[in-house]
């Protein structure tokens, strides 16, 4: 029972001068006194100029924390152009316990408020992120790679330019989990997309992975799960890609919900005629698995379903300047005339555009069980492309 008691006591005081040690460490140094000695080292690691607007203040509870004020990361020299990397605020958290027994460095989740990210290539072609952590100045250290409890943005802004075109990310949030060497990484984001043909408003985009795992040499991306949503469109699977000597071996599944496609014509903007049928073109879902190697792509089972029609079957294409597809497809049911745009006034002779459908790198049947076209109905209908 002494010893007990005296391995609780010896603890006890451990754990006192440790947390008297870390309130002397938030009290009594002023780190806004080593904000050039910072800049500085930043400066020498990433070749780039980094300018510290605001304060600099030390919390020690729970964490070991570094928060910074306003920011702004430069470009390297010779690029002219907007900074690539400005914040509001940022909380760095370290564990204090590994820092002072083993001086290793364990982060916490880095916290960055209102990131303004700019990346850019100039006219000769040069992007202004290139060689960001692997300067020739940066010395060399034989120190391990810090463990990173997570990252996370909040109202962060992204610009892409590259020439006349450009891409924006505004209001972007991200959550990024824990990752170290060799396991999986989780990641959550939002953000409203503006890019060329995309709706003047933005599209909202929605994107979240589970268990990502990647490996670098050579290129191994796995996960159990990804979704993405595109204003109203949803798109969920899984995927395992490896890249070999021959090319790229990839699997997976995928699935696609549309809760109304003329709905999400409307969102685009898209000019086109809509069918007469103020029912048609609604719910839309297609789900199938896939496979991508030796330069072929093949989706099979393929199920999809449109309105009041079922589809199943597969279909596989070849990848290249010279790619060419083949299919096999069934449907239930298609009442054709749904579908077809409200009548004009003075309404052309209709032409088929033979010539684009003979040019069509397409092969294969499709059968439909009952259809109705021009108040027509019919039975096992067969459309054979060649």
């Amino acid at each position: 029972m002494k010893a007990l008691r005296w391995s609780l006591i010896v603890l006890a005081a451990l754990v006192a001068l440790l947390v008297l040690a870390a309130l002397l460490v938030t009290e009594l140094i002023n780190p806004d006194a080593y904000r050039g000695q910072i800049e500085r080292l930043v400066a020498r690691d990433t070749g780039r100029p980094l300018r510290i607007e605001g304060h600099l203040r030390l919390g020690w509870y729970p964490w070991l924390t570094l928060e910074i004020g306003p920011a702004r990361l430069g470009n390297r020299t010779g690029l002219r152009g907007p900074d690539l990397l400005a914040w509001r605020s940022a909380r760095v958290p370290v564990r204090l316990l590994p820092l002072l027994l083993h001086r290793r460095i364990e982060l916490g989740t880095i916290e960055l408020d209102g990131a303004d990210i700019h990346l850019w290539r100039s006219a000769a072609g040069v992007g202004n992120w290139q060689n960001l952590l692997a300067t020739p100045s940066a010395p060399a250290t034989s120190t391990a790679t810090p463990s990173i409890g997570g990252l996370v943005l909040r109202d962060a802004t992204l610009v892409y330019t590259a020439g006349s075109a450009s891409l924006e990310l505004r209001q972007w949030q991200l959550h990024l989990g824990a990752w170290a060497p060799g396991r999986p990484i989780s990641l959550s984001t939002r953000f409203v997309l503006l890019a060329p043909h995309v709706p003047p408003g933005g599209v909202p985009v929605r994107f979240s992975v589970r268990r990502l795992r990647v490996q670098s040499s050579p290129l191994r991306v796995r996960t159990p799960q990804w979704m993405l949503t595109v204003a109203s469109a949803a798109l969920s699977g899984a995927l395992r890609f490896t890249a070999g000597r021959t090319g790229p071996d990839a699997a997976g599944t995928v699935a696609l919900t549309v809760p109304s496609v003329r709905a999400l014509i409307g969102t685009w903007g898209l000019k086109m005629r809509l069918p007469k049928d103020p029912s048609a073109l609604g719910a839309l879902s297609l789900s199938t698995r896939w496979r991508l190697g030796g330069g072929t792509v093949r989706l099979a089972p393929l199920s999809a379903r449109l309105d009041a029609t079922s589809l199943t079957g597969w279909a596989s294409g070849s990848l290249g300047a010279h790619a060419r597809w083949r299919f096999g497809l069934a449907a239930d049911q298609v009442d054709f005339d749904d579908y077809l745009p409200p009548t004009r006034r003075h309404p052309k002779p209709l032409k088929l555009p033979l010539a684009r459908l003979r040019a069509l790198p397409l092969q294969g049947t499709l059968t439909v069980e009952r259809a109705i076209i021009a108040g027509t109905r019919m039975r096992a209908l067969e459309l054979r492309v060649q």
